[in-house]
């Protein structure tokens, strides 16, 4: 397989920069075929990253280059399908939640159905979900059909297949547009911020979580942190969300660790291409019976308020 054929050159997503300094070269297997890399794209991928990492020498944003191309990349989320991922939604529900209701607390948000909430890249819904319970209105779009379909038949949800930019929302329609999980997915996160601007009521708040790479975890595990795959084209900092952000028409008015939880066992078969303990831990837990208790973990993930 010639992987030139399915790569393309990758600039700077912040700055369009072209100058870079490699941080990881490219590792792809040889046994990898064409249908291999398109179901690499699934939500819970646990492809470790096998492109090569950059960092661009004018603004230091890390991100891939080469990279798949991007209606490869566009054409695996779509036709994605993800059990394994929406077996954990009921964690995925709780976190949010819970994260949502400390966040309208902290911004003085009264939830209700005069205000709307737009979930960018909903996956399953789980969001929404959450939001729907505390009384928002909610839409989200997303990729992959057949996790359009689960949201729908599961919660009963306005899931809309599709990208931000195939839905013309109206100016100025929602209080709060979110994107979990979501801008290191992105080929181009500026043109879906500037967007998702346009959406935004003038007060209106975006959330934005990811992979820190600045973190303490990402530093002190290096290549083995959970966080470098093949599905990541960017790997942000503080500063450069900061910056990012700034440059779409965004002031940050939080930024703090967040914190997820997920099944035991689930954590435990994510993390054995990293490290292989956990194989033998994944069988203890479970022959315990503990492969279904609630894990709370943080291992260098971050929520922008702006």
């Amino acid at each position: 397989m010639k992987f030139s054929e399915f790569t393309e050159i990758a600039n700077c997503p912040l700055c369009e920069g072209r100058e870079y300094r490699v941080l990881k070269p490219a590792n792809y297997p040889t046994h990898l075929s064409g249908k291999d890399l398109l179901q690499t794209y699934s939500s819970s991928s646990d492809h470790v990253l096998m492109d090569q990492l950059v960092a661009c020498k004018e603004c230091g944003l890390a991100y891939l280059s080469p990279r798949v191309r991007s209606d490869i990349i566009l054409k695996s989320y779509s036709d994605a399908v993800d059990p394994t991922f929406v077996k954990q939604n009921p964690f995925r529900i709780s976190t949010f939640g819970r994260n949502l209701g400390d966040l309208s607390r902290r911004q003085k948000i009264t939830p209700g159905p005069a205000r709307k909430i737009l979930d960018i890249g909903c996956a399953s819904g789980a969001f929404l979900k959450a939001a729907s319970d505390l009384g928002f209105s909610t839409v989200g779009v997303e990729p992959s059909r057949w996790m359009c379909e689960f949201g729908k038949k599961e919660y009963g949800l306005d899931l809309r297949q599709g990208t931000l930019e195939d839905h013309r929302f109206q100016d100025g329609e929602f209080d709060m547009v979110t994107l979990w999980d979501v801008i290191e997915h992105l080929v181009d996160p500026k043109k879906t911020l500037a967007e998702a601007e346009r959406v935004l009521k003038e007060d209106g708040l975006l959330i934005v979580n990811y992979p820190d790479f600045g973190s303490f975890a990402s530093r002190i595990l290096g290549r083995k942190w959970p966080f470098l795959l093949s599905v990541h084209l960017i790997y942000f900092t503080p500063a450069t969300i900061r910056r990012l952000l700034s440059k779409c028409g965004f002031e940050v008015v939080e930024l703090r660790p967040y914190w997820q939880t997920l099944e035991l066992g689930y954590v435990m078969q994510r993390a054995i291409p990293y490290f292989a303990f956990f194989r033998w831990m994944e069988k203890i837990v479970n022959a315990l019976g503990m492969g279904k208790v609630p894990f709370r973990y943080q291992i260098g993930q971050s929520m922008v308020v702006a």
